[in-house]
C-alpha cells in the first residue's frame, strides 16, 4: 500500500513522536523543576521558531512567491488560532513541576492525587490531539527532502510535552510505568497523522501544493511558539533560563540546516 517514500515518512513521524518519552523518561527519573522546563521549553521554542522562518517561509518563499507563501502562512497561524480554543485548558506547567519528587506520596500541598491524575489524563488527551496535525507536517516535509530537520525540530518540541503527561501521573500514582506509557501513547498520534496525510491527502498534492501547505505548516508552529509555548515558559518563572533555551535551540536549528541534516 505504501512505497518507500511513505515508509520514511512513517518513520520520521513515529521517531519524533516517541520524543515524548525521552520527555516522560525526565519526569519520572529526575524532578522536573521550573529551571529545567523554561530551558526545555525555550529550546522548543528556538528549534521550531527558526525551522518556520528560516525554513519554511524565507527559503519556501524566494522559490514559490512571497504573497503566495505568506498569505499560507498567515493562514495556518489563523487555522491554529482557531483550533486551540478549542483544546482543554490547564495549569499544566506549575502542578506538574512541583509535584513528584519520590512518587505517589510526595505531591504538592495545594493538589490532591485525584487532581493530578484528570490533570496527567487531561494533558495527554490534549496533546494527543495536538500531536495528529504535527504527523501531517512531518508527512508533507518528508516529500521535500527536509523530513529529518522537521522532525528533530517537532521531537525537540515533543520533549516537555512528555514531561507534562507524565509528571502529573507519576505524582498520583507512583508508577513509573504507567506515566511513561501515556506520555508515550500521546506522542504515537504523530505516526497516525502521518498516515492519514499519506493515505488520504498525499494522492491530491502537488508540488505547489506542498510548499504552500508546509508554509501554513510554519504559521501553526509560530503560533504554537507564540501562543502556546512562550507563556509557558514564563510561567516558570526563570526567564533566564528560558532565553538561554531559546538562544541553544535556533543555534541547534541553524547548524542542522546548514549542515542539511
Amino acid at each position: 500500500m505504501f512505497d518507500g517514500d511513505d515508509q520514511y515518512a512513517l518513520f520520521l513521524s513515529l521517531l519524533a513522536g516517541l520524543a515524548t518519552s525521552v520527555g516522560g523518561i525526565i519526569a519520572v527519573m529526575k524532578k522536573p523543576d521550573q529551571k529545567l522546563l523554561a530551558f526545555l521549553l525555550g529550546t522548543a521554542i528556538g528549534v521550531m521558531a527558526t525551522l518556520s522562518l528560516v525554513e519554511l517561509y524565507v527559503k519556501n518563499l524566494m522559490q514559490n512567491g512571497f504573497v503566495e507563501v505568506t498569505v499560507a502562512m498567515c493562514i495556518g497561524a489563523v487555522v491554529y488560532m482557531v483550533l486551540e480554543p478549542l483544546l482543554p485548558k490547564t495549569e499544566a506547567l506549575e502542578a506538574k513541576v512541583e509535584k513528584q519528587g519520590s512518587g505517589g506520596d510526595d505531591v504538592p500541598t495545594r493538589m490532591s492525587k485525584a487532581r493530578l491524575m484528570r490533570l496527567g489524563i487531561l494533558m495527554a488527551i490534549t496533546m494527543t490531539l495536538h500531536n495528529l496535525p504535527e504527523g501531517f507536517a512531518v508527512a508533507f516535509s518528508s516529500f521535500t527532502g527536509i523530513g529529518p530537520v522537521m522532525a528533530t525540530a517537532i521531537g525537540v518540541h515533543n520533549i516537555p510535552e512528555g514531561i507534562i503527561v507524565a509528571a502529573p501521573v507519576y505524582a498520583a500514582t507512583g508508577s513509573r510505568r504507567y506515566a511513561l506509557m501515556l506520555a508515550t501513547a500521546s506522542g504515537l498520534s504523530e505516526p497516525v497523522g502521518a498516515f492519514i496525510a499519506l493515505f488520504f491527502i498525499k494522492p491530491y498534492l502537488t508540488p505547489k501544493l506542498l510548499h504552500y501547505l508546509l508554509a501554513g505548516t510554519g504559521g501553526m508552529m509560530t503560533a504554537v511558539c507564540i501562543i502556546e509555548l512562550f507563556p509557558e515558559g514564563r510561567k516558570c518563572k526563570h526567564d533566564g533560563q528560558l532565553l538561554k533555551g531559546i538562544v541553544f535551540g535556533s543555534l541547534l536549528m541553524l547548524s542542522t540546516l546548514y549542515v542539511g541534516v
